[in-house]
């Protein structure tokens, strides 16, 4: 006779675990109501060697409190917080049925393929539609109050068989009304990977850092690779303040040259040279979309492939694991001569876009995405300990 599931809160039943990151698990769970009524839930549960230190419990409530005040078709919702006799913290959030981009693009990548341009681009726009709902939020009064979520990655954003898409994981976000900051001054954190330049140079993230996060998610979905990678942490944080952008053109000679125009304006290194809001980007995103087959529905098109993957590689729940991403190489490759008519290099010449830096890195090995902190030790609280794991081998 199998054991009853665990139940939280009185009503929410633990159905299985769907995955586990670093510092939380996240639970398929079930809701039961009157006359059989149930509905699927996921929730996120920190883990317990977290539980008792202070920055880690306080990200977990940011977590809940901003994605409760988000209420948006792009964003994953918060539907209740709650504690158990323990005092483990709990998130009760909307069920994707699907999978993270990250899982997506690396299926693709295992096969010696490449996601389809339309496909990336569809799964962008949705990105961003949560990304400006987050960055266009306003108090109760009308003032514009932004949310910043200084962790868009491919892991944090989720893709559903019917090929919705849906922003998660606001634990780093950051209001502008905030009394308080999660961030002790002089500290960076977020994924190394995903950093803007100025954010990796000591200075403020703001809704420019999310859009420069973005283009770093487009190029690494379109290619199948890391836009900066390197044999250190140190090696990954100088590319990223020297904004060492490799062409994307090389990689893939099938994606429209106006695409990457829009990719060049999102990475640029001046944040002043960036796409203005999410809107802008969505907007360009959606005239490149046009290009795509006259018969084709990007959207329907990224749900029935999601469903594919997951087919596949035989996933029947979702395959969350949102600190563990794909380690992806690159070769170096002779970068090919621009149109001199192409439009990323007449968006270049207008002063729209910055363009990506020429310079091409040397080969360098592979490694995950990381959670860092770079700070000064305060000896006023208790000690943080080191997110950043130590690498194996040479």
């Amino acid at each position: 006779m199998s054991s009853p599931r665990p139940v939280i809160d009185g009503k929410y039943e633990l159905v299985e675990l769907a995955g586990e990151g670093g510092m939380a698990s996240v639970w398929r769970a079930a809701v039961r109501g009157a006359a059989g009524f149930s509905r699927t839930v996921a929730i996120k549960k920190i883990k317990p060697e977290f539980r008792a230190i202070r920055n880690y419990t306080d990200m977990f409530i940011e977590e809940a409190r901003v994605g409760s005040e988000l209420a948006h078709p792009n964003i994953v919702q918060v539907y209740d917080f709650c504690a158990d006799e323990q005092g483990s913290y709990y998130i009760v959030m909307e069920w994707v049925e699907g999978m993270d981009l990250g899982s997506f693009v690396k299926a693709y990548r295992d096969r010696g393929e490449h996601v389809p341009w339309p496909l990336v681009v569809a799964a962008s726009i949705g990105t961003l539609r949560g990304l400006g709902a987050a960055h266009e939020r306003r108090r109760p009064d009308g003032t514009l109050a932004p949310i910043v979520h200084r962790d868009v990655s491919p892991h944090n954003i989720m893709v559903a068989t019917n090929g919705v898409v849906k922003l998660t994981d606001f634990g780093l976000a950051r209001a502008r009304d905030r009394v308080f900051s999660l961030t002790a001054p002089g500290t960076v954190k977020g994924k190394l990977a995903y950093l803007s330049p100025e954010v990796a140079m000591g200075g403020q993230a703001t809704p420019l850092s999310d859009l420069f996060a973005m283009g770093a998610v487009l190029w690494e979905s379109l290619t199948g690779e890391r836009l900066f990678d390197g044999k250190s942490d140190l090696e990954v944080f100088k590319q990223i303040r020297q904004c060492l952008v490799r062409p994307l053109a090389p990689l893939r000679p099938d994606v429209p040259d106006e695409l990457i125009a829009v990719i060049d304006g999102a990475l640029a290194k001046e944040p002043d040279r960036r796409f203005g809001s999410a809107a802008a980007m969505i907007f360009m995103l959606a005239e490149v979309l046009k290009l795509a087959p006259p018969d084709a529905d990007p959207q329907a098109g990224l749900g029935a492939a999601v469903a594919a993957v997951r087919q596949r590689l035989g996933v029947n729940r979702n395959p969350l694991d949102s600190d563990h991403v794909a380690t992806w190489t690159w070769q170096a490759q002779q970068p090919s001569m621009a149109s001199p008519t192409s439009p990323a290099k007449v968006l270049a010449e207008k002063g729209r876009f910055e363009a990506a830096a020429p310079t091409v890195p040397p080969p360098m090995e592979g490694h995950e995405s990381i959670d860092v902190e770079f700070s000064k030790p305060d000896l006023t609280v208790e000690p943080l300990p080191l997110t950043t794991p130590k690498r194996k081998g040479p």
